[in-house]
C-alpha cells in the first residue's frame, strides 16, 4: 500500500470514531503545548544565564562592611544576615582599603572603588572655554534657554582601575590615571552612548562638562537648576562595552538616565563633590576577574583576603551567586512543573493505547478477512501504527500553536523574562507527539499483525 493510501485509511478510521479521536487529539495537544512551552522556558533561562555569565555584572564582586549590610546573602551556604560584634563600631571603608585588598589577590583580579551619582550634566558653551577647572561658572538667568540642555546622567566617581576592570578601549583620548586620582583632577571620561547623546559624531575630547548640582528660584518662583556647577574636561571616550540597550529610546529625553556602562560618565573619585582629599570614605569596594571563567576563583581570593585582613568585618557578594541561585530555583520550578504537566501527555498516551487495543478487538474479524485475502502481517502492522501516528501528529499540530500562547502567559507572569518557545521547544513538542504515538501504538499494531485469520473468522 502506498504511503498516501496508508494515511488516507488511517484518517478514515479516525473519523469513524470521531468523538473519541477528538478527545485523544485534544489530550495530546495540551500535553505537547505544555512540553514545548516549558522546554522553551528552560531554554530561555539557560540562554539568559549564558548571556549574563559573560557580563560585567555577573563577575563584579561587591565588598562592604558586614555591620552596614541591609540585604540577605545570595549564597545558600552563608548566613542570610551578618551580625557585627556587640558594641563594635561599623568598619568604614576608604581608598586605602583598595590597595590593602589589591595586595592580597592575583594581578588579574582588579580591585577598585566607585560611587554612583545621578546628576545633571551639560556641555560648556564657547563662554566656558579657557575657564579654570576649579571655578563654578555662572550663567545669566536672563535667557535660560540659551546654551545646551542639561541631561540627567549617571556619573561614576571611581579609581583608575575601573577601566581595566571593564576592559575599556578608547576611541578618543585616554582614561584618567592614578596621579589624576591622587590629585583630584577634574577630568571626565564618557561612555560611548553618553558621548553620542551630548556630541553626536563630533569629537568630545577637550570639551567642558558642567556638573549642575544646585537649585535656585527661577523667574516664575519655581525651582530650577542653577547655571553654576563643577567643571570637568573630557579626556577620553570609551568604545562600546555592553550590547546595545534593548529599550531603544533609553536616554533620548533629557530626563532619562541611561544606567548602562556606555551611558555613564567617569571621574576620579577624589574629584567628586564631598569626596575630596587623599583618602575619602567609600561605601563599597569592588573587584572583578579579567575572565568570566575565573569569576569563582576571584570570589574565593577576595573572601580569603578580607577574612585575613579584616577578620570578618567585611563581606563579599556578587551577581554570580545571585544569578546561580535564581537560575537554580527557576530551573527546579520549571522542571517540576514540566514533569507534573507532562502527566497529561502520559494520560493521553495511555488513552491511545487503550483506544487502539479496543479498535483492534473490534476489528478482529475485519483484520482476519484482510489477512485471508492476502494482506501480510507487515501491512496490517503499518495500518494500525499509522492510525496512532495520525492521532499523535494531529495533537502536535494543534499543540504547538497553543504553546506560543502559553509562553506569552509565562512572560506576563515572570516579569522581566521574555520567554519564547524557540527551536528547543518546537523540537521537544514535535518529538513528544511522535514518540508517544509510536511507543503507545506499537503494541496494538503488533497484536493486530499477530491475528490468525482462521481464529478471527471462526468467531462472530
Amino acid at each position: 500500500m502506498r504511503f498516501a493510501d496508508l494515511i488516507a485509511t488511517a484518517v478514515r478510521r479516525c473519523r469513524a470514531r470521531l468523538l473519541e479521536s477528538f478527545l485523544i487529539v485534544l489530550g495530546i495537544a495540551l500535553g505537547v503545548a505544555v512540553v514545548a512551552a516549558f522546554s522553551g522556558l528552560i531554554g530561555t533561562v539557560g540562554k539568559e544565564y549564558r548571556q549574563f555569565s559573560d557580563s560585567i555584572a555577573f563577575r563584579e564582586i561587591c565588598i562592604e562592611s558586614t555591620s552596614g549590610r541591609s540585604g540577605g546573602s545570595y549564597s545558600t551556604d552563608r548566613p542570610a544576615f551578618a551580625l557585627s560584634r556587640t558594641g563594635e563600631a561599623p568598619y568604614e571603608l576608604s581608598l586605602h582599603d583598595v590597595d590593602r585588598i589589591k595586595s592580597r589577590v592575583s594581578p588579574d583580579v582588579y580591585v577598585y572603588a566607585y560611587e554612583d551619582f545621578f546628576q545633571h550634566l551639560r556641555p560648556g558653551d564657547d563662554l566656558l572655554v579657557g575657564s579654570s577647572l576649579d571655578d563654578s561658572i555662572p550663567k545669566s538667568s536672563e535667557n535660560p534657554e540659551k546654551g545646551p540642555v542639561p541631561r540627567n546622567a549617571r556619573v561614576i566617581a571611581a579609581t583608575e582601575e575601573v577601566f581595566s576592570a571593564y576592559g575599556a578601549e578608547f576611541r578618543e583620548g585616554i582614561g584618567f590615571s592614578r596621579p589624576d586620582v591622587a590629585s583630584g583632577e577634574r577630568c571626565m571620561v564618557l561612555g560611548s552612548r553618553l558621548a553620542e547623546r551630548f556630541f553626536g559624531d563630533a569629537p568630545a575630547v577637550g570639551k567642558k562638562m558642567i556638573w549642575q548640582n544646585e537649585w535656585m528660584d527661577g523667574p516664575t518662583g519655581e525651582l530650577e537648576l542653577s547655571p553654576s556647577g563643577y567643571v570637568y574636561t573630557v579626556i577620553g571616550v570609551m568604545e562600546r562595552i555592553e550590547p546595545p540597550v534593548s529599550a531603544g529610546k533609553a536616554g533620548e529625553s533629557p530626563d532619562d538616565i541611561d544606567f548602562s556602562i556606555d551611558g555613564s560618565a567617569y571621574i576620579p573619585i577624589t574629584s567628586a563633590p564631598g569626596m575630596e582629599g587623599p583618602n575619602p570614605k567609600v561605601h563599597e569596594i569592588h573587584a572583578i576577574s579579567a575572565l568570566s571563567k575565573d569569576a569563582a576563583r576571584a570570589m574565593d581570593e577576595v573572601r580569603q583576603a578580607i577574612e585575613t585582613e579584616y577578620d570578618g568585618r567585611l563581606d563579599a557578594s556578587s551577581g554570580m551567586e545571585y544569578m546561580k541561585e535564581s537560575m537554580r530555583e527557576l530551573r527546579s520550578f520549571a522542571t517540576g512543573i514540566l514533569v507534573l504537566a507532562s502527566a497529561g501527555l502520559v494520560i493521553a498516551s495511555i488513552n491511545i493505547l487503550n483506544l487502539m487495543l479496543a479498535r483492534v478487538l473490534r476489528r478482529t474479524r475485519e483484520i482476519g478477512i484482510s489477512a485471508a485475502l492476502g494482506a501480510g502481517r507487515r501491512e496490517i502492522f503499518r495500518e494500525s501504527l499509522a492510525e496512532s501516528l495520525v492521532l499523535g501528529i494531529s495533537g502536535g499540530v494543534i499543540g504547538l500553536p497553543l504553546s506560543y500562547g502559553l509562553v506569552k502567559l509565562m512572560s506576563r507572569i515572570m516579569e522581566g523574562l521574555d520567554v519564547s518557545v524557540g527551536l528547543t521547544g518546537v523540537l521537544a513538542g514535535a518529538l513528544s507527539c511522535i514518540v508517544v504515538s509510536v511507543i503507545f501504538g506499537l503494541y496494538p499494531a503488533y497484536l493486530a499483525a499477530c491475528i490468525i485469520p482462521a481464529d478471527a473468522l471462526r468467531g462472530d
